[in-house]
Order: structure tokens, then sequence, then C-alpha cells
């Protein structure tokens, strides 16, 4: 019992620590600072630890303490601050822990990672929609008062390219602007998840064993998701319209995420493997927008081998 005692008092401690950690990194983020673009990034990583590690009864002890600082020290950045942290901290614990599957091939539980990043990806577009519903347009449409936002933040960032480029550029992210900031929000939860359970592995206290990101598999029910948002996007206008297509573009994240597994999994085999995958990076950073169609259609190959195995079984 006493062991006990000392066990729950040394999770609570720790769970304290992990608020804190979250809380001071949030407020380096907002005091500003050139290691901020970096930093914000890795808001939720002591927490998510947490969460992987210990009870989700230790995370809420964590989030609740953090919460409470930033009530106190920065009240009006407690939605920021719940938009990147808490919320993506509470999403991925608990999806973590609600997707474990028992595996054929092994006596312990595993969760089953292409279930889960769906998942996370549907909860993107679910907030996506909600602040896009709460957008306040005099002229009744999203992508025209998207594109004031777009303009100004131009603006303040950009200072130094010709107009031709700088119009193209109020062009392209006018069109997917929401889905370029849903698809941030998601790539940080996916990094800061991959990054923790990387961590509590090493330091042995990990609640559940580390998925084999190479083996990913995306469930078929999320690629009809994409097909079926990308066709009503190319038919219906309007706000519908406009939402369709970010959706689609979010949509697209788990395939992108199935490509890249393939590709890690094709060039590790080879010699230099790490050169190789540093040239991919570079090229896949630098033709972004072209390099992420790409790398989903190379995800659905995937799901063709699936498709072939189940009809060389049933026959």
């Amino acid at each position: 019992m006493y062991k006990n005692f000392i066990l729950s008092h040394k999770n609570f401690i720790i769970s304290i620590v992990a608020g804190l950690a979250s809380t001071l990194v949030f407020l380096s983020v907002m005091t500003g600072g050139k290691l901020s673009v970096i930093l914000v990034q890795l808001i939720p990583l002591p927490l998510i630890m947490i969460g992987l590690s210990l009870r989700f009864t230790c995370l809420l002890i964590g989030c609740c303490l953090a919460l409470t600082i930033i009530l106190i020290i920065a009240p009006s950045a407690i939605l920021m601050f719940t938009l990147l942290s808490l919320l993506p901290t509470i999403l991925l614990v608990y999806l973590t822990r609600l997707q474990r599957i028992t595996s054929d091939s092994n006596l312990h539980c595993q969760y089953c990672l292409g279930s889960l990043i769906s998942w996370i990806t549907i909860a993107t577009i679910g907030l996506m929609i909600f602040f896009m519903s709460h957008l306040t347009t005099e002229s009744g449409n999203f992508e025209t008062e998207i594109r004031h936002y777009v303009v100004q933040l131009l603006d303040q960032i950009v200072h130094f390219i010709s107009t031709d480029i700088r119009d193209s550029i109020i062009v392209l992210w006018s069109a997917i602007f929401p889905a370029m900031l849903g698809s941030a929000w998601l790539v940080m939860v996916i990094i800061n998840g991959a990054l923790a359970q990387w961590m509590v592995t090493k330091a042995g206290h990990a609640s559940i064993p580390t998925p084999d990101y190479l083996a990913l598999e995306l469930p078929f029910w999320i690629l009809i998701a994409l097909v079926i948002a990308i066709t009503l996007s190319l038919t219906v206008s309007g706000n519908v319209g406009y939402v369709l297509q970010n959706i689609a573009v979010i949509l697209m994240w788990p395939q992108i995420f199935a490509g890249l597994a393939i590709i890690h999994q094709t060039l590790h085999k080879k010699p230099n493997a790490g050169i190789l995958l540093a040239l991919f990076y570079m090229i896949f950073f630098v033709m972004f927008g072209w390099a992420q169609i790409v790398v989903a259609g190379l995800g659905l190959i995937r799901y063709w081998k699936r498709i072939r195995q189940y009809n060389i079984m049933s026959r």
C-alpha cells in the first residue's frame, strides 16, 4: 500500500511538471523570439508524453494545472492554448487508447495506426468547419472574406516579392487557407504523437507498444470520404463548395502519410538510405503542392494490394 502511494505521488508530481512545461513553452512562444516557430509545434509534447505513459487521470491533472496557469497569467490566450495544447493532447491520447486492438500475431495490445490517423483527420475537419461556421462575412462569401485575411497576412510577412507572384499566392492561399491551417494542426498532432511515443519508449515507460509506421494501412472509409469530397467540390459552388474543397485537401493527408510510409519502406532497403531520404524531403518541400498529390497517389497502392489479396483469398 505504501509503495502504491509512493508511485501515485510520483505520478502526480510528473503530471504537475508536464503541465508546467507545456505552459512555459506556450508562454515563451507568446513572448516571441527566433525559436517560436519551432517551439509552437512542441507545446503539447509534455502532456502527450504523460498521456502515453501514465493513466488518463494523470493527463487530466496536468491539463487542469496548465489551464489554470494560463487563465491567471494570460486569460486572453486561453483559446489559443486550448487549440495548440489541450485539444490535440486529449484527442490524441483518447483516440490512441480507444483504437487499441488485440493483435492476432502478438499477445500484447496494439492500436490501429491507420484508424487513429483517419479519426484525427476527421476531428481536424470538424474543427475547421466549426471555426468557418463562426466566420463573419459582410459579403456572405467565405472565400472573399478569407482573401482579406490572406492579404493582411502577406502584407505583414512578405515585402520583397513581385506583384504577379503575390497575386498568385493570394489566389492559391485564399482557395485553401482553412485547409492549410487545418493541415498544420493535423501534422502537429501526428508529429507530437510519434515523438512522444518514441521518447516514452526510450525511457521504458510506454503504456502501449510502438506501431510499425512503415506498415501503415488506412481504412477504406477514409478513401471513400476523399472521393466523395473531391466529387462534390467539383460539382457544388458557393460556400458549400468552398468548404468541400478544403475538406478534400485535409482528407488527402492520410493518403500522404501512407505514401510516405511506402517511400520510407522502399528507400530503407537501399544503400545510403539516409541520404536518399534527405534528398526526397528536399524535393518534397520545394515542390510541396504537386509533391503532396503524387505522394498521396502513391499511398493508394496499398489499397490496391489489399483488394488483390482479398480477391485471391476469396477464390
